[in-house]
């Protein structure tokens, strides 16, 4: 088991790379989604709140429901894809896919941010760091 220690730290490195790799996902996901999507006024008829984690780790996540009227003409109301911090009664321009029109997100939250690459980075080059520690006093 000693002899395994020293390559504890490749797991932040797999890590990183996993976080890295799905927050790419998302961005192009989402680009994907603006270029096909169709955008038209709406307004937050609802907010749904989830709660996610434990005990001190408890958080609420809140999407919006969304409603408005397709380009075809057709009234829709729906959850948000996205969570959002938008109010009920507050206008939003939606996004929705033309094939579904019940996957809609506010415009504004669309894309996913460079947040969660930054974070991959910061565990990747941690974990590169520690293993070249202890590669360098083990002797390997």
């Amino acid at each position: 088991m000693e002899d395994l220690f020293p390559y504890f730290p490749l797991l932040f490195v797999a890590f990183g790379a996993l976080i890295i790799l799905r927050s790419i996902k998302g961005i192009i996901d989402g680009k994907q989604f603006v270029r096909q999507a169709q955008r038209v006024p709406g307004v937050v008829s609802d907010v749904r709140t989830t709660f996610v984690g434990r005990g001190e780790h408890l958080r609420a996540l809140q999407r919006p429901v969304l409603t408005f009227t397709t380009v075809e003409g057709r009234e829709i109301t729906t959850e948000a894809a996205t969570t959002s911090d938008l109010g009920i009664g507050n206008e939003t321009e939606v996004l929705y896919d033309p094939e579904d029109p019940t996957n809609a997100v506010p415009a504004d939250d669309v894309g996913g941010g460079y947040s969660g690459i930054v974070v991959g980075l910061i565990a990747v080059v941690i974990g590169l760091a520690f293993f070249s520690a202890f590669s360098r006093f083990s002797g390997f």
